[in-house]
This record gives structure tokens, C-alpha cells and sequence, in this order.
């Protein structure tokens, strides 16, 4: 049988220390759980002074004829500011918004949207219901800095929502909201 040197064999376990010490270091600085940040998103779309890009438009119907960027802007400081959604998803808006202008000078309009950008639904269900569903049928994957929560709505009507979540600063953000 080999000897091992006795400061190699210090150096190892020292460095296995550092490792097994640093990963619950970073695990621990992550106070909540996606599961737990659905549950704070929820609550807070059922609060009633929600933004909502809507009052940042000039409509004909659905369709979009004017922008007003300095609103849009606003519109998106007060959801960044809410700290529910990521760098991604903020991103991603102002692309939206971007291209929607682009539309209008092109076409003398954009496509709007009629319906809740964050239930996708046009009779969004409760927040007692997207709770319960949350609750009680609905699973989490977590690989690493990201994270997918799906919810299985049953009522008031049955859809699966998918969130895909970041880890920003220790703190898990929503960056894709899809159902099916």
C-alpha cells in the first residue's frame, strides 16, 4: 500500500471543506423557494393598483395606433420595481414595446393584446384558485440557476400554467410566463 504525504492529505480534505462550506454558503443565501416566489406573484396580481401597460396606449379596438414610451417606461420601472421578474423577462417587454412602435410607424399600427398578460386569459381565475392549484397540483424543477414551476388549474377552468424562473442575486424572478 502507497503512503500518502501527509500534507497532500491536509490539502485534500481542506479543499474538499472549501467546497462542501461554499455550497451551502450560496445555498443558504436563497431564503425562498420558486414555489414560495408563485406564491408572492400571485398574491400581488390580485392586488388592485396592479400596472398595466393598457393606460400607455391609443387603441382602435385591439389594435395599437399610439405609444406613449415615456408611460412604457414607467409601466416597467414599476414592475422591475416590484422585484417579482427578472432581467429576461423586463428585457423581453422592452423588445415588445420596441417592436409594437416599429409596427405603427410601418403599418399605423400594432397588434395589441386583450387579455391578462400574466394569467393569459381573458377571465383570469382567482387568486384563491391559482393558490390552491399551486398548493395542491403543481411541481417544481430546479437545475441550477433556473428553475420551472408548473400549475395545474382545474378550476374555474382547467390550464397548465409554466413559469420559468431565474436566479437573480439569490432571489428567484419570474423571465417566461406560457400556458397550455
Amino acid at each position: 500500500m502507497k503512503k500518502i504525504n501527509p500534507p497532500y492529505s491536509w490539502l485534500t480534505i481542506s479543499l474538499w471543506g472549501i467546497c462542501f462550506v461554499s455550497y451551502f454558503t450560496v445555498s443558504a443565501q436563497v431564503k425562498e423557494t420558486p414555489k414560495q416566489r408563485m406564491a408572492q406573484f400571485y398574491n400581488w396580481t390580485g392586488k388592485e393598483n396592479i400596472p398595466f401597460e393598457g393606460d400607455c396606449y391609443e387603441a382602435d379596438g385591439v389594435d395599437v395606433t399610439k405609444i406613449d414610451m415615456k408611460c412604457i417606461q414607467k409601466y416597467l420601472k414599476s414592475i422591475e420595481a416590484t422585484g417579482l421578474f427578472s432581467s429576461i423577462y423586463i428585457k423581453g417587454l422592452q423588445q415588445e414595446f420596441v417592436k409594437k412602435q416599429a409596427d405603427i410607424k410601418k403599418n399605423g399600427f400594432a397588434e395589441g393584446i386583450d387579455y391578462d398578460r400574466y394569467t393569459l386569459s381573458q377571465d383570469p381565475p382567482s387568486v384563491k384558485d391559482l393558490l390552491f392549484a399551486l398548493n395542491n397540483s403543481s411541481t417544481t424543477a430546479i437545475n441550477g440557476n433556473k428553475a420551472k414551476v408548473v400549475v395545474k388549474l382545474k378550476k374555474p377552468y382547467s390550464i397548465s400554467y409554466i413559469y420559468s424562473l431565474d436566479l437573480e442575486n439569490n432571489v428567484w424572478k419570474l423571465s417566461k410566463i406560457e400556458s397550455k
